[in-house]
Order: structure tokens, then C-alpha cells, then sequence
């Protein structure tokens, strides 16, 4: 038995209070992403946290009103006929999804602290609904709650009427608590959201899409003249994959001849470089096929991105959904196409060449950005990337040289080769822009973004 805590990643602060709050006074709470438990799927983590709730406390911001995840939650909750208690932080108008879902509950506290009758009307008005409906206990099936503390006994002749209407008394107490606290971090923070609007400025962080079931953070790398629209970078490495595979489908053979020597006919021939070792333009990369793609599965136009056609035969991701496939219908739409101009290769047609993409790689000049927005370019894989890693190269470095940074691909080519690829290094050597062949799978993917910033659908 727990409580859910429902609220907006830009809100943690004091969803962690509340959590803290409830907890020590013996309701134990299930919040993410504390509560979710290595290896498990994150979304289905939070479907069971909701299912085996006794009720679910939501944090009301603009923020929270603006976000998908805590809509799902709502809706989740409602669908499951769980009692959810709406803690209000600030002013807000509810989207029309979100008043639909929540038209029969009632704010619990304006966030200001200066009502009180209107807080003791509340209060007096819960106990008598808990005295008509007492909320059902459930039972966690084999579920264990990190953190928690277990309920005290005392008390077991009470009748269960009145000990639930003592419980819930002292619930919406703790929060009242929390939400004065909550309106501090508000005032402090000093952040404007309106309506379809957010203000940012460079170096910010927000939450926006979705990556295996995890929200995806990302930095505010510029915020273009019209402040309509900015660009994103993922604050972290995302998953480790080869930039493009090698058309010949095995990596560094072509037929029953192989090019793995220091010195190879590869090594001088540019067109059978590319062909064996995966080509360095981004127009036709496979890497850029997946980052675009919001389908289950991806069509590649040529060599899939197999296990064998990568250097170590590890990370192929020829059979994984496209980056966009765990994006909402809002968030794939907030996307704003952007025409990317990058440097042809060695073999390539045309010195420049024009793509339209949703999500790109940086190239080496747009580098230049970070110093701009006094940002470090060097960037931590997630936990996931890490997981999933088959060729663990991460994890080598990592232990024997206690590197926790992850190199990651820029989408620019290196002159005079077929299937080199500038990248950022991890920090280790001088030189920090490395060259890597298109065809090794231990290199990070770290995407960017264009945003409409009037599409909602940020979060802090």
C-alpha cells in the first residue's frame, strides 16, 4: 500500500518534499524516478505504481497541466477508480484533456497558504466523503517500495472508518505542508510559463520525448531570433550505435576477401572504403533513417544496420523501433523540420548537401554553440546506453581508466575519406574531436532537435 506521487520532472523538487514529508509520517510513497527499479521497463514501472496505489497525490502546476506523462498517470488513475488528491501550486487554467479527468475532484490547497477556512472547509468535507466511501485497501503483489517504512499496527480495535479518516486528516496535512514549500522553490526559481508558451534561455534543461519508456532530458543548446523555437541537444548519450553499416554486410569483407589489414586496398580505393567499413554521409546513413523514424519497424533503404556489418558484430539495431516511435502525437508534431547542410564525403556528388530532418546529429561547426551557451560539450551515457552496450567499450574505459564521459558522433565526414566520421571524444586525450569509421557500435548517439516552442509539450 503507497501513495503515488503524480507531478512534472520541473516540479521534483517538491515532489521529493512531499515524498520525504508523507514518509516519515508513515505513508509510504511510490515516486519516480526513485521507484523504479533497475532493468525494468519505465513505463510499465509507473502503470504498476498507479495500480497498487491507495491513492494518488498530484502535484498541480502549469507544468504538470502542460505535461503527457502526468496526463497518462490522471487517466490511469481515474480508469482504475483510484481517489486522487489535487495539491494546486500555482494558478492554472487545466488543458481540456486535463479537466475532463479531473472535473470531479477538487483542489486540496490554492498553494498560498493564506485560506484557511477554505482549507478547513476542505478538510471537513473529505472526512465526510471517507465516511460514506472509505478508500478500498489493495494489495501489492510481491512488490517491494524502495524506501519504505512500514505502518504502524497500533490501533488495530479503531474501526477502520475512523482510523482512514485520521489518515487521510493527517495526508492532506503533510501536503498542505509541502505546497508552502512548494511555492518557495516557485519564487525562487522565477521561471515564466503561459499557456502554449515557455520562456527558456540557453543552458536550461527540459523534458521532452520519450526513449525506451524513459523521459528524455535534454539542454537548451540556442534559442533562435524569433524566440519561437529553439534547438535541443539530449543532456546525455542515448543508446551506443554505429553511424552507418557496411553495405557489404560484413564489416571490413567483401565475399571471401577480408580488408582487416593495417595497410588494404580499402585504405587508398574510397568507394570500397565506404562500401566495407560504412559510409561517413549523413544523407544516406542509417543512423539518420533511425533517428527520423516513428515506426514499430524502420525501413532502411539499404544495408540494415545488423550486427554483422558492425566491427565487433555487437549493437545492431536493425530490428529496434524508431527513435520517434515512444513520441506523442504532440511532441512529433512540436518537431520543426530542419534543413541540415552538411559537407559531402570523399565520394560524394556535391561539396554540401541538403537534408530535412526532425532530429540530427550536430556537425564539428554548430560545436560553437555550447561555448556560446556556456555548456560543456562532454556527455554521461544513461544508465540504459550502458545497458545496452553489447560492445562495452564504455565500460572498459570506465573500469580501467575511470573515464565516466561517452564519446559521441557528429554527423560531418572527414576530408579526403569514404567512411571516416568526426566525433566528440570523452575528455581522455588533448585532442578532443576524434575520427572513428561509420561502422564501429561503441560510439555514442547524442540527437538535436528544433522545437516549437508555442507547441506546449516542454517541461522543466
Amino acid at each position: 500500500m503507497h501513495i503515488f506521487i503524480s507531478h512534472s520532472s520541473k516540479d521534483a523538487e517538491t515532489a521529493m518534499q512531499v515524498c520525504r514529508l508523507l514518509e516519515e509520517h508513515g505513508k509510504p510513497c511510490f515516486i519516480a524516478p526513485r521507484d523504479i527499479r533497475m532493468g525494468k521497463e519505465y513505463a510499465a514501472e509507473i502503470v504498476d505504481g498507479i495500480d497498487h496505489a491507495q491513492a494518488v497525490v498530484l502535484l498541480m502546476s502549469r507544468a504538470a497541466n502542460q505535461s503527457p506523462h502526468v496526463l497518462r498517470e490522471v487517466e490511469r488513475a481515474v480508469s482504475k477508480s483510484i481517489p486522487i488528491l489535487v495539491c494546486k501550486l500555482e494558478e492554472v487554467e487545466l488543458s481540456k484533456s486535463m479537466e475532463y479527468f479531473l472535473m470531479a475532484h477538487q483542489w486540496v490547497c490554492d498553494g498560498t497558504g493564506e485560506d484557511d477556512s477554505k482549507i478547513l472547509a476542505i478538510l471537513r468535507d473529505f472526512e465526510k466523503q471517507k465516511e460514506q466511501k472509505a478508500i478500498p485497501e489493495q494489495k501489492i503483489p510481491n512488490q517491494k517500495i524502495p524506501n519504505q517504512k512500514v505502518p504502524n499496527r497500533i490501533g488495530r480495535g479503531i474501526p477502520a472508518k475512523r482510523r482512514l479518516q485520521k489518515a487521510a486528516v493527517m495526508l492532506l496535512l503533510i501536503i498542505l505542508l509541502a505546497v508552502g514549500l512548494g511555492a518557495c522553490y516557485f519564487a525562487k526559481t522565477g521561471r515564466v510559463q503561459t499557456a502554449g508558451d515557455i520562456a527558456l534561455k540557453e543552458g536550461d534543461t527540459v523534458v521532452f520525448g520519450s526513449y525506451n519508456g524513459e523521459p528524455i532530458s535534454w539542454r537548451v543548446l540556442k534559442v533562435n531570433e524569433d524566440q519561437k523555437s529553439a534547438v535541443l541537444v539530449a543532456k546525455h548519450v542515448l543508446t551506443m550505435k554505429a553511424f552507418d553499416a557496411a553495405e557489404s554486410g560484413s564489416y571490413n569483407r567483401d565475399d571471401t576477401k577480408d580488408y582487416w589489414g593495417q595497410q588494404t586496398e580499402a585504405d587508398t580505393d574510397l568507394k570500397l572504403q565506404a562500401y566495407v567499413r560504412g559510409s561517413s554521409e549523413w544523407r544516406t546513413s542509417n543512423i539518420r533513417t533511425w533517428l527520423n523514424s516513428e515506426d514499430e519497424v524502420v525501413a532502411y533503404t539499404d544495408q540494415p544496420p545488423k550486427k554483422t556489418a558492425m566491427a565487433e558484430h555487437k549493437n545492431g539495431y536493425e530490428h529496434e523501433t524508431g527513435f520517434l516511435y515512444d513520441f506523442t502525437e504532440a511532441e512529433r508534431a512540436a518537431l520543426l523540420e530542419t534543413e541540415i547542410v552538411t559537407r559531402g564525403n570523399a565520394v560524394a556528388e556535391s561539396e554540401t548537401i541538403t537534408t530535412q530532418d526532425r532530429v540530427y546529429l550536430l556537425s564539428r561547426e554548430e560545436l560553437k554553440w555550447f561555448e556560446e551557451a556556456g555548456m560543456n560539450q562532454l556527455a554521461l551515457p544513461t544508465e540504459v546506453a550502458v545497458t545496452q552496450d553489447e560492445s562495452g567499450w564504455y565500460a572498459l574505459e570506465l573500469k580501467e581508466y575511470g573515464i565516466k564521459e561517452c564519446s559521441w558522433w557528429l554527423r560531418d565526414p572527414v576530408e579526403n575519406a569514404s567512411s571516416l566520421c568526426y566525433m566528440v571524444g570523452n575528455g581522455y586525450a588533448d585532442n578532443n574531436i576524434w575520427e572513428r569509421n561509420a561502422g564501429l557500435e561503441g560510439f555514442g548517439i547524442r540527437p538535436a532537435v528544433t522545437v516549437d516552442l508555442s507547441a506546449g509539450c516542454l517541461q522543466e
